[in-house]
């Protein structure tokens, strides 16, 4: 079979399949206590203690041996963990994620009977007669799972529990009206990133074309956008100028989907990422938790003892022939047996957990970075269509509030401040609106280099705080008031976004970093350079096929 067979694209698969990190469950907030309720999301401090800096707990005493020798052992059970384990079901196969509940940024929590995202929110709807099969194969997953149908009316029938999102439900707006796309982008820049779309030399993730990731991946996807040259010379036509609107919105696009800036990110990532665009989000009520939930479920169904949660891996150590895997689990040390591993973490922890990792990948690794952001879900007690008097805004999933500001000229850690959020969706979005109550979600990343710091050096009231302000400075204007909000709860995540910076993909440090051993195999977004659903899927794809070949041996 020819490696392009494989290559996925993100227009041909975006098929919702998450990036790592752990929360606990966050119930129902319908009544909250005098004292705001704490973060959800990382627990930096234990995180920290017993990953990055294990060695007092590995001290602590010898680890209880756990019986049997298993297949595979899945290091972390974010959506790239559980899709591996989904695709192992059938063997020996043990995955170790560190919180109480799977799924990695792809949790939930509800309020008032809305179910709300906690990290990611939608995927992109599959094409079942896709001529790439690995899309083929994401359509045929969620039919597994019971998650989509060939048969299903996603735009009527809301008993579905999914529906998809096209561009009428995209509102771009301001603090003084609803914006026309056509204000935003002009038709020949549309028309120049739907032929990127559909040209051949479309930079997918995996891929295939060395010389197109040498072009792009050198770049920052501001530089490109300003270089008509290269543009001409790999796709036959220019982008054209674009507006001041249109230069914001890619700005708050990158910080949303990569926490950084256009100028940081390579232009061969965030082609591949902002092109494809236009197809359709299929959503889940709560978001992509909804897969991790059924993935979770349909494995232990099979499997009843696949699972272990609250198992925090401190090392993965080969042993002779086989794997030894260390955990704290409720304050003892236990170890595991196994002929192979799956670490299905980001990469940054690897050099920790894997003693024996070799000098030039723990090199490479060191030269990643990450960056932070914050999801808060802004409670509110009426229902949408009574705050927002705008069509837009009441029909809406995704809402991108634009400043009319020069992104070029505008510091980016002022402008952050300023705005606080990158876009926000509508949480009832797929069941339909809720008779009296909203919850809006709303994504705050930090698009600095210090930015996880910052999160880090800032209280709970802090960022409620500064959500309330432009929450109500961005949405006032269009209906929404000040007792509309019950409460805010606040879910935050330290490392869940590699930066995909220019040149790492080209000058191999993406491959360095994510070589795999016999035996001991790397699946994470992380290991194809940047923080998107179909990164993980082809992660795993890859992950489960190394692995089923070394169990043949």
């Amino acid at each position: 079979m020819s490696p392009n067979q494989f290559a996925v694209t993100r227009r041909r698969f975006l098929s919702g399949l998450a990036v790592l990190g752990t929360a606990p469950w966050f119930g129902d907030l319908a009544a909250w206590p005098q004292d705001p309720p704490p973060f959800t999301g990382d627990n930096f401090d234990l995180a920290h203690q017993l990953l990055m800096d294990p060695a007092a707990t590995l001290a602590a005493g010898a680890p209880q041996e756990r019986p049997g020798l298993y297949d595979t052992i899945i290091v972390g059970g974010g959506i790239s963990g559980l899709l591996s384990a989904y695709r192992l079901r059938d063997r020996r196969v043990k995955l170790l994620e560190r919180d109480l509940v799977v799924g990695g940024v792809s949790k939930s929590a509800s309020w008032q009977g809305i179910e709300y995202a906690l990290g990611a929110a939608y995927i992109l709807d599959p094409d079942p007669d896709s001529e790439d099969p690995r899309e083929r194969a994401g359509f045929q997953l969620l039919e597994e799972l019971g998650l989509r149908a060939r048969t299903d009316d996603l735009e009527r029938d809301r008993t579905l529990q999914r529906r998809v999102s096209g561009d009428g439900n995209h509102c771009i707006f301001s603090n003084r009206r609803i914006v026309p796309e056509a204000e935003v982008y002009s038709l020949r820049n549309r028309r120049f990133f739907e032929g990127v779309l559909e040209s051949d030399r479309y930079p997918s993730v995996p891929p295939t074309d060395r010389a197109l990731v040498d072009a792009l991946d050198r770049v920052s996807l501001s530089a490109f956008l300003k270089n008509p040259a290269l543009q001409r010379s790999l796709y036959g036509q220019t982008v054209g100028p674009l507006s001041r609107l249109g230069w914001e919105a890619i700005e708050y696009y990158c910080w949303g989907a990569f926490g950084t800036t256009a100028g940081e990110t390579s232009a061969y990532h965030g082609l591949n990422f902002f092109v494809a665009e236009s197809g359709g989000a299929l959503v889940y009520p709560g978001g992509n938790a909804f897969i991790a939930k059924r993935l979770g479920a349909r494995i232990t169904r099979d499997n009843p003892a696949a699972i272990a949660t609250g198992a925090w891996t401190l090392r993965v150590e080969r042993e002779g022939g086989e794997f030894r895997v260390t955990t704290w689990e409720q304050g003892a040390l236990y170890r595991y047996r196994a002929r192979s591993v799956i670490v299905a973490t980001p990469l940054f922890l690897a050099p920790t957990l894997i003693p024996s990792l070799p000098e030039a990948q723990r090199a490479a690794i060191a030269t990643l970075q990450y960056r932070a952001y914050v999801v808060a879900n802004v409670l509110l007690r009426r229902k949408a269509d009574a705050i927002f008097r705008a069509q837009g805004l009441r029909a809406g999933y995704e809402l991108t509030r634009v400043h009319g500001v020069d992104v070029a000229t505008t510091p980016t850690r002022d402008l952050s401040s300023q705005k606080v959020y990158s876009d926000a969706i509508h949480a009832d979005f797929v069941m339909g609106r809720h008779p009296s109550h909203a919850v809006l979600t709303v994504y705050r990343p930090y698009p600095c280099a210090d930015g996880r710091q910052e999160l880090l050096g800032a209280s709970y009231a802090d960022i409620e705080a500064e959500v309330r302000r432009e929450v109500l400075a961005g949405f006032g204007p269009h209906g929404l008031r000040a007792s509309d909000i019950e409460g805010v709860q606040l879910c935050r995540w330290g490392h869940p976004m590699i930066v995909a910076r220019p040149g790492q993909m080209a000058d191999g440090t993406m491959a360095a970093a994510g070589q795999s051993q016999p035996g001991l195999y790397f699946c994470h977004t992380d290991t194809m350079g940047a923080p998107a659903y179909e990164n993980a899927f082809a992660a795993a794809h890859d992950a489960v096929a190394a692995v089923t070949g070394f169990l043949r041996v």
